[in-house]
């Protein structure tokens, strides 16, 4: 008899049955313990192949969409390169240094990025970066609210070809000094600081990172503090503060408080137009929009919780305040004030008020608009 000519129950068993016996032989493989799981051996062909499909089209659909910013601009391609160095480098090693043999051990090893930015687009790589692999050792960002920071690990890894030719400086390895401060209960946590920020009289490494020197001490406290527990974002700064004691934390506080901030370039051209719409912001606010002057909070004369913002980094201001309105910001009662102030700006009043803070000397307090409304 023919198996078209079988009563259709009949068909439903045998196939019940042939299914029921993968299952069997499938749970029989597995629990017998056969399959060598150790990373020395490596996988089946057909697992790997499986695996890779798996991974590349997983990657190919959650992926698209994803609108691509700029990230040709260098303070951020900096930005990038110093938070490779601190979490990516341990892993995937320094561009053209290869990676450290132990990890290399890996199933699969932490692949070659160096020309990543040619085997993929920087959506991929922006999505990989935030997300991380399953069943590859590839974690996800520390924090996905920082999605800036993704996109500056991806601004450097884009450009990584030529970018590791001169990768040292870009990450700030050839920075990172101690600053002659013997006091630290760890002084090399002053040089893994002094990579970014400001080190042996020099200034930021980059735009896109703030001015600490001389800011006040229970700021700086304040803001270790909230990133050690996780409620200011930052998928850079959080794994730093984690590893701090409380000790170590105020010495760095106080540290980079007694500091005298580098000036500010002068040579930088500035648009007068924007620095009086600026300045009227942030001596007068915006009535209308109910946004309050920032002098009243930011100019030093009140509360050492507030941050100086005279001579801070324009770039830097600019994307805290865009941080503020994505949502990025407002895991602590400070964050949530200033989360209200940030989303009443509109972008050109956002760049306004940056420009005109960073053209001012470190600590300065202006004491009156130059012009007389605002945007």
């Amino acid at each position: 008899m023919e198996l078209k000519d079988l009563p259709w129950t009949t068909v439903a068993k045998m196939a019940g049955a042939a299914a029921g016996g993968l299952v069997l032989a499938g749970a029989v493989f597995i629990l017998s313990g056969v399959y060598n799981i150790a990373a020395s051996t490596g996988h089946l062909q057909i697992t790997t192949w499986l695996i890779e499909i798996l991974r590349e089209r997983s990657i190919d659909v959650r992926s698209f969409g994803i609108k691509v910013p700029p990230l040709d601009e260098e303070g951020l391609i900096r930005l990038g390169a110093a938070h490779y160095e601190g979490g990516c480098v341990p892993c995937h090693g320094r561009p053209g240094e290869g990676i450290n043999p132990i990890v290399g051990g890996m199933l699969p090893p932490p692949p070659d990025l160096l020309d990543v930015g040619e085997r993929r687009p920087s959506e991929e790589i922006f999505w990989i970066v935030k997300n991380g692999l399953k069943y590859t050792g590839m974690p996800a960002w520390p924090d996905p609210r920082r999605e800036d920071e993704v996109w500056a690990v991806t601004a450097f890894l884009a450009r990584l070809p030529s970018a590791s030719q001169i990768y040292e400086d870009l990450a700030g390895v050839t920075r990172g000094g101690r600053s002659g401060d013997e006091g630290l209960a760890n002084a090399g946590v002053l040089t893994r600081c002094g990579r970014c920020h400001e080190s042996e009289g020099t200034g930021t490494n980059g735009d896109r990172i703030p001015r600490l020197a001389g800011l006040p001490e229970a700021y700086l406290l304040r803001s270790l503090r909230e990133y050690a527990g996780r409620t200011r974002a930052s998928g850079a700064m959080e794994p730093v503060a984690d590893l701090l004691s409380e000790r170590e934390r105020r010495e760095l506080a106080a540290h980079y408080a007694r500091l005298r901030p580098p000036a500010v370039e002068t040579s930088i051209s500035r648009d007068p137009e924007q620095l009086g719409r600026g300045q009227a912001i942030a001596t007068r606010g915006i009535p209308r929009e109910q946004v309050p002057a920032c002098m009243n909070c930011h100019s030093g004369r009140q509360s050492p919780d507030f941050p100086v913002l005279a001579g801070q980094n324009a770039a830097y201001i600019v994307g805290q305040l865009q941080l503020w309105h994505r949502g990025g910001r407002r895991g602590t009662g400070y964050g949530r004030i200033m989360a209200v102030v940030a989303t009443a700006l509109d972008q050109q009043q956002i760049e306004d008020v940056a420009a005109y803070f960073a053209s001012l000397p470190a600590g300065d307090v202006p004491q009156a608009p130059v012009a007389e409304s605002s945007r």
